[in-house]
């Protein structure tokens, strides 16, 4: 942002604001999600310099340290899933090459942008696919076998898991 003797440039954010983001604009904003709602459960979040490493941030849960991948997701396919890309992709003119973080990450954490939520896969879970499907909401043909859905990913449950409870944090103080 621009500022004008200590005042905000009003036009360069309104210019920047009807732009379309890019995918680095969509990165940042997945990442900075991510980052508060984990610094919000009251876990520590480091980021590596520079942009070289195959994963985003440790965070240091109860001692234990794992590496998450964050991906911003807003592609919404024909049945009304959001789909969530595994692999970084790298488009060598002809032809395109997608690389999953498989060894690489314990975690992909999925901003959800048309639900501004948080989604925690592991990758025990995604293995080597490039992309898996979140749902919002149950499918209108009642489909049930393969079907995952956003909250069930959620920062609660993942906590759970890494820290041995049985329930999420919201059901313990009810």
């Amino acid at each position: 942002m621009s500022l004008i003797r200590g005042k905000l440039n009003r036009k360069t954010c309104q210019s920047r604001a009807r732009r379309m983001m890019n995918s680095k604009d969509k990165g940042n904003i997945g990442e900075a999600v991510f980052m508060a709602e984990m610094i919000k459960q009251g876990c520590i979040v480091s980021k590596p310099f520079g942009d070289n490493a195959r994963y985003d941030f440790i965070v240091d849960v109860g001692g234990k340290l794992l590496k998450f991948q964050v991906k911003y997701c807003n592609s919404i396919n024909e049945n009304q899933g959001i789909v969530c890309p595994c692999a970084s992709s790298t488009n060598h003119t002809t032809n395109k090459h997608y690389s999953t973080y498989e060894n690489d990450v314990d975690y992909m954490a999925f901003y959800i942008a048309p639900y501004d939520k948080l989604a925690i896969v592991s990758l025990k879970e995604i293995g080597n696919k490039k992309s898996i499907v979140l749902r919002n909401e149950k499918p209108l043909n009642g489909q049930t076998e393969g079907i995952k859905y956003i909250d069930d990913y959620s920062i609660s449950h993942f906590l759970c898991v890494e820290t041995l409870h049985d329930k999420p944090k919201e059901e313990f103080q009810g």
